[in-house]
């Protein structure tokens, strides 16, 4: 008899962490290209489908808004990451907020260049996760 407790026991847990990863798996995850090149004059750059800044100088800055739309009939909880050589210089106006049915909010990216003295492209990508509250 306390075999099959054990049993039981076992089979509870792995359905429980089972149910706990599918649980907290993302609703949408949307990966964005990023990139600024690093120069002696200022150049803009607004490809569409893309988060690019253009040409930026020395102990400058530039910025980029993104907006943000729930579809989903439920509230969800926004994540925002970023990967790649941009990501040290990237800020990001909001993360890990809530977003209501149809509600909507524009995201400022900014790129400061401070410390920065290699000319040259630095890239990466934004991830936008979207999880259930």
């Amino acid at each position: 008899m306390e075999n099959k407790n054990k049993i039981i026991f076992a089979i509870a847990i792995v359905l429980l962490v089972t149910f706990f990863i599918i649980d907290n798996q993302p609703l949408d995850k949307t990966v964005i290209p990023a990139s600024f090149l690093l120069g002696e004059r200022t150049g803009f750059d607004l490809t569409p489908g893309e988060l690019t800044f253009g040409k930026i100088e020395i102990n400058q800055s530039a910025s980029r808004g993104i907006l943000i739309s729930n579809n989903f009939n439920r509230p969800i909880k926004i994540i925002i990451e970023s990967k790649g050589d941009i990501s040290k210089n990237l800020i990001v106006s909001e993360n890990n907020f809530k977003l209501e049915p149809n509600e909507s909010k524009e995201i400022t990216f900014s790129i400061f260049t401070k410390g920065l003295t290699e000319f040259k492209s630095y890239e990466g990508k934004v991830i936008i996760i979207s999880k259930k509250v």
